[in-house]
């Protein structure tokens, strides 16, 4: 999309004029550049099968970005969308409700079944408008920041050589993933329309997903590995302060792996780098993960959401 086009100028009005910026509370962002944020982050789901909605009610504008999710759509075997943002020019419910209207149109249209919608917790037109619409409550998330120079973490005691993945890590890591996940419960386990089969395989993939484009840290003692910490770069907040933020953090230790949790966490993985920020977001139902962010990092909430499924021919 241009940035000249009248569709972007649109957006960029509504955007820098949303009232739930999700980097409202952003530590090290100026005013301006929170706006600027999330007007790169929805850029970024543009390139990648994304589309604007353009929606006029009652003389009012609204736009809808959405998206097709081939991973996930592959993963699943269930063609998979997402709402990722919507912007009204009014906060109006039945503005606010032709644009989910418009939105699921579109993946109706295009033979998409399942759709998520994440929506900041103050937002209560969206979250009640949606929920109208029949999406579905599935979880709750909170996320967490810790930046240098303005949250100081807690010393911890180091037990463990922390070091970068190397290829021969692999088997030992995956087993890792079927001792910490086999009984933990993410927001498709709480989606009564998925399958709950192959569940520990998503966040088998999701380690592959670090190897490839983004960092992967390993906690290492005598040998043997004992636990992992994984996260990609946030390009959005990388492009636009020269800094080094990283987020969709995901840690997990084997059963030899007391105290590396903490230690990952403290230290964030010093190799290969240190970044300045780090977002870690946790289901509000997962107290463990939230106590030891809390307890260790002394980390700043940025954000809080629902996560709300929708599917099409339930019956």
């Amino acid at each position: 999309m241009s940035l000249k086009s009248p569709k972007d100028i649109e957006l960029k009005e509504l955007i820098y004029h949303y009232p739930f910026n999700p980097y409202r509370r952003y530590l090290l962002l100026k005013k301006e550049q929170k706006k600027q944020a999330l007007y790169l982050k929805i850029m970024s789901f543009l390139e990648k099968e994304g589309e604007v909605l353009k929606i006029s009610h009652q003389g009012k504008k609204g736009l809808a970005i959405v998206r097709k999710l081939p991973w996930d759509s592959n993963f699943f075997n269930v063609p998979m969308g997402a709402i990722e943002a919507i912007f009204s020019e009014k906060n109006e419910e039945s503005l606010i409700s032709a644009i989910f209207d418009k939105a699921l149109s579109w993946f109706k249209e295009r033979g998409i079944k399942h759709i998520t919608f994440k929506v900041d917790t103050t937002d209560t037109k969206a979250i009640l408008t949606s929920q109208k619409k029949s999406f579905y409550l599935v979880d709750t998330l909170c996320t967490y920041l810790y930046a240098q120079n303005y949250t100081e973490a807690k010393p911890i005691k180091q037990f463990f050589e922390l070091r970068p993945f190397q290829p021969k890590d692999l088997e030992a890591i995956l087993k890792i993933v079927e001792y910490a996940f086999k009984e933990h419960r993410n927001r498709f386990m709480n989606d009564p329309y998925l399958s709950k089969t192959g569940m520990l395989e998503l966040y088998k993939a999701w380690i592959k997903n670090f190897i490839k484009e983004g960092y992967l840290i390993v906690a290492e003692r005598k040998g043997n590995i004992a636990g992992f910490l994984g996260y990609f770069r946030l390009p959005e907040l990388c492009n636009l302060t020269g800094k080094l933020h990283v987020g969709h953090v995901l840690t997990a230790v084997g059963p030899k792996g007391k105290g590396a949790h903490a230690q990952l966490i403290a230290y964030l993985g010093d190799a290969p780098f240190y970044p300045d920020t780090v977002e870690g977001t946790a289901s509000i139902s997962n107290t463990i993960a939230q106590n030891i962010w809390i307890k260790i990092l002394r980390p700043r909430i940025i954000r809080t959401q629902y996560v709300f499924h929708y599917f099409f021919d339930k019956g």
